[in-house]
């Protein structure tokens, strides 16, 4: 039985918060944090879970930022660790289940998690217990919301388990079970869980995280959708060094070519979301017809279209972060036909580069 529930009077604080702060003040107003704050101090669980991503991202200023937010998600799961033992109220909002979860997952190996300060209660956790846990989490997030990104993160531990003997051992059973609890009654698509495979081997996750990864794709996660992405470069070069060495027959191009529209696919549905890696990425593309990945390249011509470039180049400033930097650089590399008459143009880019990030700057200045 999975030790993490919900109750579902996380739905009356959900209706307070939208009618008192998301109604009255919207979503990015100073006033909107401040009264986050004042109504999580209140135990509405959904603010808590605001005012946790608040500081996760760094909209806060906290010394130790990650472990602030980690305490406010456990606080907002009605999560409690005593002496390692956890236990859960029910009074949780399920979104933050799988907040914890990624927590679990990626504490001191990945993402912005990989170098953060010390959280006492992971770090005294094995490999086992956390990815144990942090699957448990993904499950009952989704027995009571179809988030994408716990679909991804459910995805993720069964790709990881497919590759590690001792978590295939362990979580085996546990696996199966929690499965089995989103089939009888979780809301992911039935239809994708109904065809996944016996889980009795390595081979069966991985088919199975594959599953969950596309659907999170779909449902527009867009760091799912860099992960596809991505696999299908490595199965490009595959498939093209393939025939650069004479193990393709001539002329069946079947399956190159669908790798190469899955690629596409998966980028632009990250990219139409505005997620500047996946645009960028398929701004080169159309650019260069260039799929990168693990040092080599392939290149298909016949995909090159300029305008397209140029399009996902751009998209890939419209929400900045350090990526949207080299979209600002390839609009000046490939397009300087826009600024030669701009200087003030120019001056803004390379302004918005420099803040964005230094390095891309001073490339930019070879220009």
């Amino acid at each position: 039985m999975n030790l993490f529930t919900c109750d579902g009077s996380y739905k009356d604080d959900l209706k307070v918060y939208t009618e008192t702060i998301l109604e009255v003040y919207g979503v990015s107003a100073k006033s909107s944090e401040r009264e986050i704050i004042c109504m999580s101090n209140d135990g509405n669980v959904v603010a808590t879970k605001l005012y946790g991503d608040l500081i996760y991202h760094k909209k806060l200023m906290r010394k130790n930022a990650y472990r602030d937010a980690f305490e406010l998600y456990l606080k907002a799961a009605g999560i409690t660790v005593e002496d390692g033992k956890w236990n859960c109220s029910g009074k949780a909002y399920p979104q933050a289940f799988w907040n914890i979860g990624y927590f679990l997952m990626n504490y001191r190996r990945g993402a912005f998690l990989k170098d953060c300060e010390q959280i006492d209660i992971i770090e005294e956790m094995g490999l086992v217990d956390r990815m144990t846990k942090a699957f448990k989490l993904g499950v009952a997030t989704l027995k009571v919301e179809n988030i994408s990104g716990a679909i991804n993160l459910v995805g993720r531990l069964l790709k990881e388990v497919s590759e590690n003997d001792e978590l295939f051992e362990a979580l085996g059973t546990v696996i199966k079970e929690g499965i089995s609890e989103l089939i009888e009654g979780g809301k992911v698509n039935p239809e994708m869980l109904l065809n996944i495979p016996m889980l009795d081997s390595k081979e069966a996750l991985s088919k199975a995280a594959e599953d969950f990864f596309v659907e999170a794709a779909q449902d527009g996660y867009v760091f799912a959708c860099n992960s596809l992405a991505a696999k299908e470069a490595d199965r490009i070069i595959e498939l093209y060094q393939d025939q650069l060495n004479g193990m393709a027959f001539l002329g069946d191009d079947s399956e190159l070519n669908d790798s190469i529209i899955n690629y596409i696919c998966y980028l632009k549905l990250a990219a139409d979301k505005y997620e500047s890696y996946a645009a960028n990425r398929l701004g080169l593309f159309y650019m260069t017809g260039e799929v990168l990945s693990s040092g080599s390249k392939a290149v298909f011509k016949d995909y090159i279209d300029t305008a397209l470039a140029k399009e996902y180049f751009t998209k890939a400033t419209v929400y900045p972060d350090e990526n949207s930097a080299w979209g600002y650089f390839n609009l000046m590399k490939y397009f300087p036909k826009m600024y030669e008459k701009d200087i003030d143009l120019m001056n803004e880019h390379m302004d918005y580069i420099k803040e964005l990030n230094p390095e891309v700057y001073s490339i930019a200045m070879d220009l």
